[in-house]
């Protein structure tokens, strides 16, 4: 026992170093961060939203939307960024529509923790199938061959929580903001 008592200071030491470590490297590294997130929005509203020269941001709802514009000033659509519960951790993603609303020009899903080699396809070619979807009626994840006519996605196989969720934050968000919009044209 008092060996173990003795050589603790150790074990303490070495916590406190790495603490300290771990904390100088979050604050030397905090501005890539956040840098490398805008980098990443920004790119997912070019992909959500084609042809667009600049954006104006808003807050509508309580969620950031991108009012986008061609070089003329032509309103082109919207990009919303949203967020919500995945079967791991949060989804952040940013969703298109188009300038009345009605159609969604995109989906792109932009930070998630989910299952590596599984539900984190939900960041690759998945996304496609929502481009030029009824905004106006709720979507659903289906395991079979989805009916575009019902609003049906596609899950990914093995992943059809991840899927679920993402139609569940694209349903809510579009919800939310579709009827604000018309203030804002």
């Amino acid at each position: 026992m008092k060996k173990f008592v003795s050589e603790s200071w150790l074990v303490l030491t070495m916590g406190v170093v790495f603490a300290c470590l771990l904390a100088a490297t979050q604050t030397s590294l905090s501005g890539r961060i956040v840098e490398n997130q805008q980098r990443a929005l920004n790119q997912a509203i070019l992909e959500v939203v084609p042809g667009l020269e600049r954006t104006e941001e808003l807050v509508i709802g309580g969620n950031r939307v991108f009012k986008c514009a061609d070089a003329a000033g032509e309103l082109l659509g919207w990009a919303v960024e949203a967020s919500g519960a995945g079967f791991v951790d949060k989804i952040t993603l940013v969703a298109g529509l188009s300038a009345d609303g009605e159609r969604i020009t995109g989906v792109k899903v932009i930070d998630n923790l989910e299952t590596p080699g599984l539900g984190n396809k939900i960041e690759g070619p998945w996304a496609a199938q929502w481009r030029d979807r009824d905004a106006t009626r709720s979507f659903s994840v289906t395991k079979a061959t989805p009916t575009v006519d019902q609003n049906e996605i596609s899950a990914i196989t093995g992943a059809t929580y991840s899927s679920v969720y993402v139609a569940n934050i694209v349903n809510d968000v579009i919800t939310r903001i579709r009827p604000l919009l018309a203030e804002y044209r």
